[in-house]
């Protein structure tokens, strides 16, 4: 499993599916609580919620799930999964609010796509609100490129990113975008 010792007390590691979402049920709501989450259509049905919710629990994909720790206690954490064979979607990632500031994501995201690369991933995707420059200014430092927008019916407006490791499949993919850089 990976595991990578930060300095200072931090450090990044692979979990369980059961920690992760142990941790997600303590801090998702506090580390997002200025999101606007409007639901399409109101979702009045327990059953099929739970249903829904042990689906995205238990999906058997290729899934990565990395939490940032301090002293012991999870602060931060990434999860997501492959969409295909070769490409993998970064779910999300969060820093507790008192740990941000730290450059904290920045090292959570390197180590996520160290251990992406290790897995064999070519393309590496994301979704962002266009207002979140905390994730959005380190992914693109770190190689990220703006591949689209997309209107969500809960989330509105999305900035869609994408990283790609081979040096050669991302120039062609930057001229095919008309970023001759």
């Amino acid at each position: 499993m990976f595991s990578k010792d930060l300095g200072d007390g931090f450090s990044v590691k692979e979990v369980s599916a059961a920690e992760l979402n142990a941790c997600l049920d303590q801090h998702f709501a506090s580390v997002y609580s200025n999101r606007h989450d409007s639901g399409a259509v109101p979702f009045d049905d327990p059953q099929a919620q739970a249903k829904i919710d042990e689906r995205r629990k238990s999906d058997q994909r290729y899934r990565l799930r990395l939490a940032v720790f301090f002293e012991g206690s999870i602060v931060g954490w990434h999860y997501g999964h492959a969409t295909d064979a070769e490409t993998y979607y970064m779910q999300n990632s969060a820093v507790l609010p008192s740990f941000r500031g730290k450059g904290l994501y920045s090292q959570l995201l390197t180590c996520t796509l160290d251990k992406l690369r290790e897995e064999g991933f070519q393309v590496i995707t994301s979704i962002h609100h266009p207002n979140n420059p905390s994730v959005l200014i380190p992914k693109l430092k770190a190689g990220f490129i703006v591949t689209g927008m997309q209107f969500h019916e809960r989330f509105r407006s999305l900035i869609e990113l994408k990283y790609i490791y081979n040096p050669e499949r991302r120039k062609l993919f930057c001229r095919s975008l008309g970023l001759d850089i």
